[in-house]
């Protein structure tokens, strides 16, 4: 009776262990199921798909915004998007539950229909949303300079005041120098007593000294210096100016005041140079009377010079002289 009691338990226990395994797999299997997406309602499913495999780790994975991003998703091109080609290739998601076959279809088409939002069922002959056409990117041009100018206008322009106001400081320093040789020479003539009709080579020596003095060679090299800078500069000046020379016309045009102005000055700056020399060398000698000629003559030349460029300039800039309507279109 023994054996019978011991066989009749065994099956019991059998039939136990069965009733709870089936009762623990079922559980698991319905899981399963319900873990997968067989249903197919256009986007609808996708950000299913994508809330159940990518949330955990990928916040962008909630929304189309994230899903269509550029570095993820290729328009039309599944082969192309790394939101579908890493699916494809099982390294994503790292972790089960793994995509089925279906919704890695339905991610395929999606991705080929140009990622729709509307839960149109997805399939093969689902029409595909062509991208916008990407506006063109306005191209910057870049200003053009000059010289580090805004323009050639522009050089030309700040070229001619400040060569002009260059001639001009040498002028004042030119001025200056003479203007002390004479002060200091009616000093000593006073000083001693000589009059006008005396002066001599006593006169001619103290003339000489005062022009090897440090203050007269100063003042003599800072007006040379002056006058070379401003004259450079007027020559950059002018290559620019040629350079723009506009078709003439009829009447007296602010162009044409410009160029009458540029030949003055070329004519002035010759006789200056002339008259410089001309005042060193009558320094140099002590020549009383010639040195308040050339004096006179060699200061006001020089005077006038910047004068000229820096009055020229503002009219142009100003429009003057203006023309009449009848001047400008030629008429007789």
């Amino acid at each position: 009776m023994v054996p019978i009691k011991n066989s009749a338990m065994k099956t019991i226990d059998k039939r136990i262990l069965t009733f709870c395994l089936f009762f623990c797999l079922v559980p698991l299997v319905s899981f399963s199921q319900i873990q997968t997406i067989e249903v197919n309602r256009g986007f609808v499913t996708i950000i299913e798909i994508m809330e159940r495999s990518c949330l955990m780790c990928h916040e962008w994975a909630a929304s189309h915004e994230g899903l269509t991003d550029p570095v993820r998703y290729t328009p039309n091109k599944p082969e192309q998007s790394p939101l579908y080609t890493r699916v494809a290739d099982g390294s994503m998601p790292p972790m089960e539950p793994k995509l089925t076959a279906a919704e890695e279809e339905l991610l395929y088409l999606w991705v080929l229909a140009g990622a729709p939002i509307s839960d149109t069922p997805l399939s093969r002959s689902t029409p595909a949303i062509e991208p916008a056409p990407e506006e063109p990117k306005a191209v910057e041009k870049k200003p053009s300079t000059f010289l580090g100018f805004s323009s050639k206008v522009r050089f030309h322009q700040v070229a001619g005041f400040t060569s002009g106001s260059l001639l001009l400081a040498a002028g004042v320093v030119g001025t200056v120098q003479w203007a002390t040789f004479i002060s200091e020479g009616h000093d000593y003539r006073d000083q001693y007593g000589i009059e006008e009709d005396e002066i001599g080579s006593e006169c001619a020596n103290k003339i000489s000294e005062m022009w090897g003095s440090p203050l007269h060679q100063s003042l003599r090299w800072t007006h040379v210096g002056l006058l070379a800078t401003g004259e450079l500069l007027y020559l950059a000046n002018a290559a620019t100016g040629i350079g723009m020379l506009s078709k003439d016309q009829p009447g007296l045009t602010p162009q044409d005041l410009h160029r009458y102005a540029f030949f003055t000055h070329a004519t002035l700056m010759v006789a200056e140079i002339v008259m410089g020399f001309l005042t060193t060398e009558v320094l140099k000698n002590g020549s009383h009377e010639m040195i308040q000629v050339f004096g006179i003559a060699h200061s006001a030349i020089g005077l006038t010079i910047p004068i000229v460029i820096i009055s020229s300039g503002i009219a142009v800039n100003r429009g003057f002289p203006r023309q009449s309507s009848r001047a400008r279109q030629g008429s007789p």
